[in-house]
């Protein structure tokens, strides 16, 4: 009898010891961090926002991998949009003394530079990184201006609601009258490496604030980019910037050069090239918007 309860007892410590171990082991390769900032779209998809995250690190994944997966899953929240499409994968992601480089699949491609920023800003948070790149098949992003993105630390990146990045433009909407364009000045909080004049586009997009005023660009139309080289500014709209925007011929033109004007204000901005996903398109409605667009001043109500 007292055999048979030393054996029982040895037998109770035994699974005590064996779930202890493989607690133990469960807890090494299930990890939970809490409270990671994830950066995704705002509801108009014009910046991207913190997203308070969990995540959990398991089967033997490393953290930056389960942040690129979250980010390609995209938010879980509707008032947040996803910053790339679910079809993209990670081809790798590589940490060279803190350096992070992360690989995409081609499907990448297609998104703007605001997505690359908010991958950076959101890896960049972890302690063991310093920088971050993003490449796509191994080829870096331009930048817009001749060169590429290259690494970039997390302090490069601020957010619209950091109070130190305030810019002002001036944006061209309709008069009440839908025959001219008025000025409106404005005080926007801009992200250090995205380009201003993807700002002035967003704006535009979001609408007037003042009276005697209407808006042209429909509220839901959607850009790629908007980049500057050599004097010219590239706008680069979705496939339904058209269906959405066509009107009367008159419209139609105050719509482009509300967008051209508004962009010529910036002094290193001499000439648009309106693109549709990527490439030239010849009419806009009744207008043609193949070739470069200059400033008219015509259309402008200066009193």
């Amino acid at each position: 009898m007292r055999r048979y309860k030393t054996a029982v007892v040895f037998v109770i410590m035994l699974v005590v010891a064996v779930t202890v171990i493989f607690g133990v082991i469960n807890r090494d390769k299930a990890t939970e961090y809490k409270d990671i900032d994830l950066y995704f779209f705002n509801m108009d998809s014009s910046t991207f926002v913190a997203v308070k995250t969990n995540i959990t690190v398991k089967d033997g994944k490393n953290l930056p991998e389960e942040i690129v997966n979250e980010l390609i899953k995209g938010p879980s929240e509707k008032k947040y949009n996803p910053i790339m499409d679910k079809t993209v994968t990670v081809n790798s992601i590589r940490n060279s003394g803190g350096n992070l480089t992360v690989d995409f699949s081609e499907e990448y491609g297609k998104t703007g530079m605001l997505t690359s920023y908010a991958v950076i800003k959101s890896l960049s948070q972890l302690q063991d990184i310093t920088a971050v790149k993003v490449t796509v098949n191994g080829k870096e992003i331009e930048n817009g201006d001749g060169g590429t993105l290259g690494f970039i630390t997390g302090d490069e990146i601020n957010l619209e609601s950091d109070d130190d990045c305030a810019t002002g433009i001036n944006l061209y909407f309709a008069d009440a009258d839908m025959k001219k364009l008025v000025k409106e000045y404005r005080k926007i909080n801009i992200t250090d490496t995205q380009p201003v004049e993807q700002y002035i586009v967003y704006e535009l997009i979001k609408g007037t604030s003042g009276e005697n005023r209407q808006n042209l660009l429909a509220s839901n139309t959607r850009i790629i980019s908007v980049e500057t080289t050599d004097g010219t500014c590239y706008v680069n709209f979705k496939h339904d910037f058209i269906d959405k925007n066509i009107a009367t011929l008159d419209k139609e033109r105050l719509v482009i050069y509300s967008i051209v004007n508004s962009l010529t204000e910036r002094s290193d901005v001499k000439n648009v090239q309106f693109l549709i996903e990527g490439k030239k398109t010849d009419k806009f409605g009744e207008m043609s918007i193949s070739d470069l667009f200059t400033r008219n001043e015509a259309l402008i109500d200066h009193d």
